[in-house]
């Protein structure tokens, strides 16, 4: 009976390692789809990762939204106001009666790449499901010189805070 105690307890151990769900797999599996999509004269530095926070839907996400947003924006750019006002209407209707539901957990991580045109610091928002896969993502890069080592390490550090507060900005 110890033995199969023994066995079990190990099996969940191995089981929770392999979790994609953690934050330590959350980690590894934005950062194995970001060096994926990368070109291969490409270089990766993972720099931080923000704490997770729960991510909910929004009423922005959902088709009907959407096809109002750009029916409505059609209408502005051929100078109709009067019936811009009708869609303005449904989607604040929509806005009213949208209940945000748990999508999954959100996640911004910061990386270096060396390009081809120079470095650039991305800083990506995801969306990981219960599955453990990146069902969203958006990216933001900018163009920065070469840091030196001292200079990345203070930056690394007040990164990572910086993430973590902005995960969970609503």
């Amino acid at each position: 009976m110890k033995i199969f105690t023994h066995i079990l307890f190990t099996a969940f151990l191995f089981f929770c390692s392999c979790n994609n769900t953690s934050e330590e797999g959350i980690e590894k599996s934005i950062s194995d789809f970001v060096q994926s999509s990368l070109p291969e004269t490409w270089t990766y530095e993972p720099i931080a990762y923000s704490a997770t926070d729960s991510a909910m839907s929004k009423v922005e996400d959902t088709k009907q939204y959407q096809e109002l947003v750009e029916a409505q924006a059609q209408l502005d750019s051929a100078f109709i106001h009067d019936e811009t006002i009708g869609y303005y209407e449904e989607m604040k209707e929509l806005k009213s009666k949208f209940t945000p539901h748990y999508i999954g957990k959100k996640i911004i991580h910061a990386y270096l790449c060396s390009t081809d045109f120079g470095d650039s610091l991305f800083i990506n928002t995801y969306i990981v499901g219960d599955d453990g896969d990146i069902t969203r993502s958006n990216a933001t890069s900018i163009y920065i010189s070469s840091p030196d080592s001292v200079r990345m390490e203070s930056t690394k550090k007040q990164l990572k805070q910086f993430l973590d507060e902005a995960v969970k900005w609503k």
